[in-house]
C-alpha cells in the first residue's frame, strides 16, 4: 500500500490524534466518496481500528480503511495547505473512474 504523506499534513495528523481524549488509540480514515462525472473526492476521519479494518502506519500514523476500499488508497496523496490550514487528499491515478459523459444539450 503506498500512501503519500507530506511532511506538514503528517504533523497536522499527529497534532490532531494527540489532541483526542480517548481511552483507545484512534487511525486516520480516508473515505472514497461518489464521484459522479467530477474527479473524486475524500472525507477524513478519526476512527478506532475495527476488526474488519486493514491498517497500514505511514510517519506513526495508523491509517484504516475497508477491504473494499483498498484501492483507492493505493496511491492516495496527502497534503496540507499553508495558507489555509486544510487538507487536500486527492488520488493521482483513481482506480475506478466513471465513463460518464455529461449532456450538454
Amino acid at each position: 500500500m503506498n500512501i503519500q504523506l507530506s511532511p506538514l499534513a503528517a504533523a497536522k495528523l499527529k497534532l490532531i490524534l494527540m489532541e483526542e481524549n480517548t481511552e483507545h488509540p484512534l487511525a486516520v480514515r480516508v473515505i472514497p466518496l461518489t464521484s459522479g462525472c467530477s474527479t473524486p473526492s475524500f472525507a477524513i476521519e478519526l476512527t478506532e481500528v475495527r476488526p474488519e479494518f486493514e491498517t497500514q502506519a505511514v510517519e506513526d500514523i495508523v491509517f484504516a480503511w475497508l477491504p473494499q476500499e483498498a484501492a483507492w488508497m493505493d496511491g492516495l496523496v496527502i497534503d496540507l495547505n499553508r495558507e489555509n490550514g486544510k487538507f487536500s487528499i486527492y488520488h493521482p491515478n483513481p482506480p475506478f473512474m466513471s465513463d460518464c459523459q455529461l449532456d450538454m444539450k
